[in-house]
């Protein structure tokens, strides 16, 4: 099946203050992703071509920036990167930029005098890789020489490097083809590695880069990264060379040897790894339309279909790109619309079961922050929305076996800790309608530790998803043969429904 494409061609790309606007993104199924704009210009902190969850989906990490490309005719060199300073952009080498495409993936075409450079970047799925195709034209009548330069940092997203402030120690050794760029004389590792051409290392730092989006933020905005070297590429005259350069990041230097094992490395299986990836899209595309027939066929759709895929994870759903960690809310009020209209029961599976077992206290976790990864559980409504999503997922599936066996115990231990009351002063009153304290809602933004909408009480929404649990247990509890539990839940949603009408119709 054909994918979805978007073209941007080299008079939308000249207009720089609106093309440096749009941004793309890649990700890999771990939490880890690959993004930038359209002219390769980085203007936020959260932009890098290797962006890793070293402890997925968290502890995302920026581990390469950017691959700086540069384009030698004879005695003439032309850089294509583009770096912006406080006070400058230098160098410009979107000049040089014709075309930018995603289809599925960020492709830029560059074209120097009669050189032609394409530049593809992907990631493989569940691997923490970023991979760069070029293919290059030589049209010249001279050879050309063509080198990439890495800049690396090892940061997290949310962090900038000040390398006066937090010294960064870079070692770097070149083992056969690999580059093995390491901070500090043990983990963590980044290893780089080209199918051909050579790698030269001539380490130096490039400083204050600036981003100007999180200039307009109010957020840190200068930022360090270090060039290790080089790789070269000799392109004779009338001749096309393609060739890729893989990185990869891990916290141990036997598992990133590991990956790189996985992928190989010649260009052929490269290029085998780029098509299982459009291909993955492919099927995925093919399955939504065949269990969809009466829904018309178009871009707008396939892209939103290929969207939902950037955001699951293995047992969870990244909130939003870039910075937006594991929200229980968002999760399971996402849930069906990404897995369940879409088929995908077994992901749907694997995120109930994650979260059964952070469960504590009868609470769902709120969120999983992305640098401790320790369970935060000040919500009301999360557990609810657990609990609307196994309903949901009932009415697509029927699957009454698995809720049976995994997930109707941790329901049960929910109702009856929102009963006798648990952390947070979450309770049920005498009208059982839920008591709650004042920053539990959707609405949870603080100021100084004061919630800018406290909401104390008995919030609206969080009645109506109450009762639909209440329902929800009640239906399961006629299922699965618990008639006390069944006429308790009964009794217990017949009074929250009165309630519920006297106060606020």
């Amino acid at each position: 099946m054909k994918l979805p494409a978007i073209r941007i061609d080299e008079k939308t790309l000249a207009c720089f203050d609106d093309a440096v606007k749009q941004e793309w993104i890649v990700t890999n199924g771990l939490g880890g992703y690959a993004s930038s704009t359209i002219l390769g210009l980085n203007t936020r902190k959260y932009h890098g071509l290797l962006v890793a969850a070293l402890n997925p989906p968290g502890n995302r990490t920026v581990c390469l920036s950017k691959l700086d490309e540069e384009v030698t005719i004879g005695n003439e060199s032309y850089p294509l990167g583009v770096n912006e300073f406080q006070d400058t952009i230098f160098p410009r080498g979107y000049i040089f930029l014709k075309e930018f495409s995603l289809s599925p993936f960020p492709k830029y075409v560059y074209q120097v005098k009669d050189v032609k450079v394409e530049k593809t970047v992907f990631m493989p799925y569940k691997k923490n890789v970023a991979i760069t195709l070029y293919n290059i034209f030589n049209k010249a009548g001279l050879d050309v020489k063509f080198r990439v330069y890495p800049l690396i940092n090892w940061r997290h997203i949310h962090s900038v490097t000040n390398r006066w402030k937090t010294p960064f120690e870079f070692v770097q050794k070149q083992e056969d083809k690999t580059v093995d760029v390491r901070f500090g004389l043990t983990n963590p590792v980044l290893l780089m590695q080209a199918t051909n051409g050579r790698y030269k290392a001539d380490g130096r730092w490039v400083e204050k880069l600036y981003y100007r989006e999180e200039a307009r933020r109010k957020e840190s905005c200068l930022d360090d990264c270090f060039q290790p070297g080089f790789f070269e590429f000799n392109i004779k005259t009338n001749k096309e060379e393609n060739f890729a350069i893989a990185v990869v990041a891990d916290e141990k230097k036997v598992e990133a040897r590991k990956v790189l094992s996985e992928i190989a490395l010649s260009f052929y299986d490269i290029e085998a790894l780029y098509e299982n990836e459009i291909r993955r899209r492919e099927l995925f595309l093919e399955k939504f339309y065949r269990e969809h027939e009466t829904v018309s066929r178009g871009d707008w759709l396939s892209w939103l279909v290929l969207a939902m895929d950037m955001f699951i994870v293995e047992g969870a759903v990244i909130g939003g790109y870039h910075w937006f960690e594991v929200w229980g809310r968002d999760t399971f009020i996402s849930l069906p619309g990404l897995m369940l209209v879409t088929g995908r029961f077994e992901d749907a599976k694997k995120v109930f079961l994650a979260f059964k077992e952070k469960c504590k206290n009868g609470l769902i976790p709120n969120f999983l922050p992305d640098r401790s990864g320790q369970p935060a559980y000040n919500s009301v409504d999360a557990t609810l929305w657990f609990v609307n999503a196994v309903l949901q997922y009932l009415k697509y599936t029927g699957d009454f076996k698995f809720i049976r066996e995994h997930l109707w115990e941790t329901m049960k231990t929910v109702v009856e800790e929102y009963f006798e009351g648990t952390i947070f002063n979450i309770r049920v009153d005498s009208d059982r309608l839920l008591s709650h304290s004042a920053q539990l809602t959707w609405m949870d933004t603080a100021v100084n530790g004061q919630p800018v909408t406290p909401r104390a009480g008995k919030a609206v929404e969080v009645q109506a998803l109450w009762y639909n649990t209440l329902r929800t247990v009640e239906l399961l509890a006629e299922k699965f043969g618990e008639k006390n539990f069944a006429e308790k839940y009964a009794t217990m949603a017949d009074k929250a429904k009165r309630s519920f009408v006297e106060k606020f119709w």
